[in-house]
């Protein structure tokens, strides 16, 4: 269930949107991944376009997208994202809302680089959530800006084709993001089976992580 309508994509002010495409290897692993399985639920954070929706339904998986950010910062008050905490009982409405799949029904996760850009109580939650509707050995697909770039913009990746690249353009201005570097990033996913790390010509680190 969408919490909100999905945002605007775009440079901010003074800031043009300059796309990247590039070969990602961790795409090209969640593609062999899937081009094995049949009739996933496949969940996309980035919101819906109609690259990916033709990338996953080419394997003849379903394809459910949710705009993470939009849905966060029209849920959360400036006041909540301000201070980095919300009431337990707001966080679990949220994560009702935003992940409401049965227990391990989910077979693959395009997260993007979404969890960088809400506040880590929430991160977290939201992990911990991700690991209980998630199928055993289904993958998920995270990217991280480097550690040093406090302030970074959202990237609205689009998947080319069949070609395992991706296309990442910034969505909006750049604004704080949480710094996660590798030992963070495998905290975070610590209950998890594997974390498998893929690092990029701009230093970003692709993620896959394995359920």
């Amino acid at each position: 269930m969408m919490l909100s309508p999905g945002g605007g994509t775009g440079g901010g002010p003074g800031r043009p949107a300059l796309p990247d495409q590039r070969k990602s290897h961790a795409l090209a692993s969640l593609a062999k991944y899937l081009g094995a399985q049949e009739g996933l639920q496949v969940i996309d954070f980035g919101g819906l376009n109609q690259q990916n929706l033709d990338f996953v339904t080419s394997f003849g998986h379903r394809l459910y997208a949710e705009d993470l950010l939009s849905s966060y910062e029209w849920y959360f008050s400036g006041a909540e994202r301000a201070a980095g905490a919300a009431e337990a009982h707001r966080i679990e409405e949220f994560l009702k809302a935003t992940l409401a799949f049965e227990d391990s029904s989910v077979g693959a996760v395009f997260l993007w680089d979404r969890l960088q850009f809400v506040f880590p109580q929430l991160a977290e939650a939201f992990v911990a959530r991700l690991k209980r509707i998630m199928a055993h050995d289904a993958l998920l697909l995270a990217i991280f800006h480097p550690e040093q770039a406090l302030n970074a913009a959202p990237r609205a990746c689009l998947i080319v084709g069949d070609s395992a690249e991706i296309i990442a353009t910034p969505k909006g201005a750049a604004r704080l993001a949480e710094r996660f570097n590798a030992r963070a990033i495998e905290r975070l996913f610590s209950g998890f089976g594997s974390v498998k790390f893929y690092m990029t010509r701009d230093s970003q680190q692709e993620v896959l992580i394995r359920r």
